[in-house]
């Protein structure tokens, strides 16, 4: 399952805000080498308004048609491509332990004044680029092939939520 909306989730004053609570450099999470082609930096960004996060959620469950409980428990997770860095073709089904597993990722760009950086899913046996416009969602089922292509210019933000097995209810049908 692959969705993109076409109207923005965030505006721009709003993606500004988002894009400035990246830290300094040592207080951000860095992650390289989790699978066999990867450079991107990424922080959890827990110091903006619960309002930004609960439209996203709320966007998150008319797409998939279930209630998302604990909400507190998410957090928005900005990640930054700097010109060279880059993503290869992975699942967000690998994060899993014992007691959770991730179900759906959703995500929107922050900013579009870089060069490369497209966001590609692979769905029936073919690439597609989504995710063009900035503040404009997108969600997808965590068994799906995509990566991020090379930045080539420039820094690249977006920002992506993991939604969780177990917070998540089908709806029950009377």
């Amino acid at each position: 399952m692959i969705f993109e909306d076409s109207i923005p989730l965030f505006n721009s004053t709003e993606l500004d805000i988002i894009k400035s609570s990246w830290k300094d450099e040592r207080a951000n999470v860095i992650f390289q080498n989790n699978y066999k082609d990867v450079s991107y930096h990424e922080t959890v960004v827990n110091d903006l308004p619960q309002e930004y996060v609960d439209r996203f959620l709320d966007w998150i469950e008319s797409k998939i048609g279930k209630k998302i409980y604990n909400r507190k428990k998410y957090d928005l997770l900005l990640k930054r491509f700097k010109e060279g860095e880059y993503l290869d073709y992975h699942t967000d089904s690998d994060y899993s332990n014992t007691s959770w597993n991730v179900e759906y990722a959703a995500g929107f760009h922050v900013n579009d004044d870089y060069e490369g950086g497209e966001f590609v899913v692979y769905e029936n046996g073919k690439e597609r680029v989504i995710g063009n416009q900035i503040g404009v969602p997108y969600i997808f089922s965590a068994d799906t092939h995509h990566k991020i292509n090379k930045v080539k210019s420039k820094i690249r933000y977006s920002i992506i939520l993991f939604v969780y097995n177990n917070s998540i209810d089908t709806p029950t049908l009377i």
